[in-house]
């Protein structure tokens, strides 16, 4: 059963980005790292975008020379803010990717989505009805808003969660260039659950399956789900708060998006994934066959250069050391594909 619900909360991070949202916002700013003094000289500005919430917090990078394409960031699932951190968990990958991108001459722009980090909810009850289409909409706002500073081009970096934010936002956004998905999950998240469920439960825990299936299926269909006599791991797993952005989220196809998306695509996987392995890669290349794709060897979810294959042995490293360096392939993969454009 532990194992059960550790998976469960792995592939449905949504409870967790509620319960941090509701929490004051921790704003202490994360000292770069050494690498930073060597970069050449770049501009930081802080970047505020009024929305229906509240207010957008983000950090834009440009060259000290100036850039033409503009980098929007946009971070993966659970509390995760601009620098790529959660609570408890600094790697910094953001942060680092940012700075990368900006030495070799892009803007980026990364912000902390609606109700993390400094972009908290003016009216806290309304955590409770957050949906993917409100992230989708701030990315395409932010993507206008790079426009309308100046840049040529806007390309849409979305990692983890953020590919497929990232894939519809560019169908919203008449600004957007260009779509690199990273790590970006090739199948949509009921089908994750049950073919995940299905590995650990069948045949031993048919019962608890079937519980699962039956409650995928009601949000599928875009109802809520009575969770009061259901297993009480489930019942906070498929909390009444959390269930909104659950069915938002079931609504889309990764693969059927990213075709939708009328602009060129980089697919970017990572060989040490334990959280996205490079099968999903595979499945929205597929999906969208003249997209460019590049399995980068021995890098893990945060685009860390990993050789730890447990999830364990990555919390300490990938996820949890800041000075862990960037996969050595992935900024040139992906200036490669910005230059391009």
């Amino acid at each position: 059963m532990k194992r059960l619900l550790f998976l469960l909360c792995t592939l449905l991070t949504v409870a967790t980005l509620l319960r941090a949202a509701a929490q004051p916002a921790e704003t202490t700013p994360t000292p770069a790292p050494e690498s930073a003094a060597a970069a050449p000289a770049c501009e930081e500005r802080p970047v505020a975008l009024e929305r229906d919430f509240g207010t957008l917090y983000g950090t834009l990078t440009v060259p000290a020379r100036g850039a033409e394409t503009a980098v929007l960031l946009i971070a993966g699932s659970g509390p995760t803010d601009r620098d790529g951190n959660n609570r408890g968990l600094r790697c910094d990958c953001y942060r680092l990717l940012a700075e990368e991108l900006t030495a070799a001459g892009y803007a980026v722009l990364r912000y902390d989505k609606r109700a993390i980090g400094s972009s908290v909810l003016d009216d806290p009850t309304l955590v409770a009805e957050l949906t993917l289409d409100q992230y989708i909409d701030d990315a395409a706002a932010l993507a206008d808003y790079l426009a309308g500073e100046g840049f040529r081009r806007v390309v849409l970096a979305g990692h983890s969660e953020g590919a497929l934010i990232a894939s519809v936002a560019a169908q919203r956004s008449p600004a957007v260039a260009g779509i690199i998905s990273l790590c970006g999950a090739g199948y949509p998240i009921d089908e994750v659950l049950r073919l995940q469920l299905a590995g650990q439960l069948v045949p031993a825990h048919m019962e608890l399956f079937v519980e699962v299936e039956q409650i995928i299926a009601t949000l599928k269909r875009g109802e809520r789900v009575d969770m009061t006599y259901h297993t009480q791991g489930l019942q906070a797993l498929f909390s009444p708060s959390v269930q909104p952005f659950i069915i938002s989220q079931m609504r889309y196809d990764p693969r059927q998006e990213l075709r939708k998306a009328k602009v060129p695509v980089l697919i970017v996987g990572g060989g040490n994934d334990l959280q996205v392995p490079a099968d999903n890669a595979e499945a929205l290349a597929a999906a969208r066959r003249d997209a460019r794709k590049c399995i980068i060897p021995g890098m893990a979810h945060t685009l860390k250069a990993c050789a730890e294959t447990t999830l364990e042995g990555q919390l300490h490293t990938a996820y949890g050391d800041p000075t862990l360096p960037l996969a050595p392939e992935l900024v040139p993969t992906l200036t490669e594909f910005l230059g391009s454009l």
